[in-house]
């Protein structure tokens, strides 16, 4: 049976993974396949890819599939392409196959060699290197500017908001009452601007700051107060105590990039921010403490028949499950948990479900969780 070439894909979005778990059918398979692509071990990969599809085949067959069609599964799977055009390729792919679709996902850290078969697909392993590969934002603030960028490990790109203020000018309109305040650049050539004046206007350009904060505060609570990327915050110190004193943002990271962000292109703030956003992706602790804030306001479970209940409902708006752990079985079309077949696991029926519903996935090891093996913030 002669099947097209399948290229590989980049890293998906969160949306985009949600709609291929959604859009699956039946039984799903999921291969975890390490690459090498040194001379001569660059051979080992079609040897490990014919292997896999022999696995599949065999394991399909077993779950009830007919020979014909688990050997038309099979087929699919010996149509990736890994050739890398003589440049080094991924360090690993992840796969996930079910009857009308496959993907080949490049992952950019070594991952074990694994596959399986079940009703839902095994994807906390891919969850794990695309929160490695994290999006993120950068607010920079100035009385000049203020401007919102998104992107990830490749750079930023503006996102402007609509309705966002983009200066305190913008802000406060005609409420502005420093209109006799005088600037000059801090150095020949212009620069960082310095105010400066005397008495009344030095009282009136404060408190047209704390305006400016208060406003920018409520409008960025509407647009970022419930966003999931992090978020990091470029600006001068001034600027960093009010604005977190003034806004209720959950993403804004506790460390920021401190600086006049008036003049830095998308490139410069990203070269100061991620590597801010990578030490807080490499911090473990970040997640016991935001768990144990949603369990303080009631927010936060960590029993495993409890969280299953609330993905079900929909209610789970961050979900921190073992990235290893394995229990086996299934959920029913109520969410009990049930006796599985093949490689089914209870910990990635719930992380589908909490997908599918828009809840937010971390996988960390185990010594960062409950002992269920799993924890959830509700909305």
């Amino acid at each position: 049976m002669r099947v097209d070439p399948i290229s590989i894909e980049p890293l998906p979005s969160l949306e985009t993974l949600r709609g291929w778990a959604a859009a699956a059918e039946g039984l799903r398979v999921t291969i975890y396949l390490p690459l090498q692509w040194g001379f001569p071990q660059v051979q080992q990969n079609a040897v490990q890819l014919a292997d896999a599809a022999r696995e599949v085949e065999t394991r399909l067959a077993a779950a009830g599939l007919l020979a014909e069609a688990a050997g038309r599964w099979a087929a699919r799977l010996h149509a990736v392409e890994l050739e890398a055009g003589g440049a080094p390729g991924p360090a690993a792919l992840a796969v996930l196959i079910d009857e009308r679709s496959l993907h080949a996902v490049a992952l950019h850290h070594p991952t074990p060699y694994r596959v399986s078969v079940g009703t839902t697909f095994a994807l906390r392993p891919l969850l794990g290197a695309m929160r490695r590969a994290s999006r993120y934002r950068v607010l920079a603030v100035s009385v000049r500017r203020v401007a919102l960028f998104e992107g990830g490990p490749e750079g930023l790109t503006p996102a402007p908001q609509p309705g966002l203020p983009t200066s305190l000018e913008d802000a406060l309109g005609a409420e502005t009452s420093a209109n006799e305040l005088r600037v000059r650049g801090s150095r020949a050539g212009g620069g960082a601007p310095i105010f400066y004046s005397h008495g009344a206007a030095r009282d009136e350009r404060k408190l047209d700051l704390e305006r400016f904060h208060e406003a920018l505060g409520r409008a960025l609570a509407g647009h970022l107060g419930d966003g999931l990327l992090p978020l990091v915050l470029a600006a001068t110190e001034e600027h960093q105590a009010a604005l977190r004193a003034a806004a209720k943002m959950p993403a804004l990271l506790v460390e920021g990039v401190v600086c006049n962000p008036d003049r830095l292109s998308p490139s410069e703030l990203h070269a100061l921010a991620w590597p801010i956003v990578e030490r807080w992706l490499g911090d473990p602790a970040r997640d016991g403490s935001s768990f144990e804030r949603a369990r303080n306001r009631g927010k936060g479970f960590d029993r495993l028949d409890d969280i299953t209940a609330a993905a079900f409902f929909g209610r789970v708006r961050r979900l921190w499950v073992d990235a290893e752990r394995s229990i086996p079985g299934r959920l029913d079309a109520n969410g009990a948990r049930i006796a599985g077949a093949g490689d089914d696991d209870v910990l990635d029926a719930i992380v589908q479900v909490v997908l599918a519903r828009g809840g937010e996935v971390i996988p960390l090891p185990a010594a960062s969780l409950p002992s269920s093996g799993a924890a959830a913030e509700l909305h």
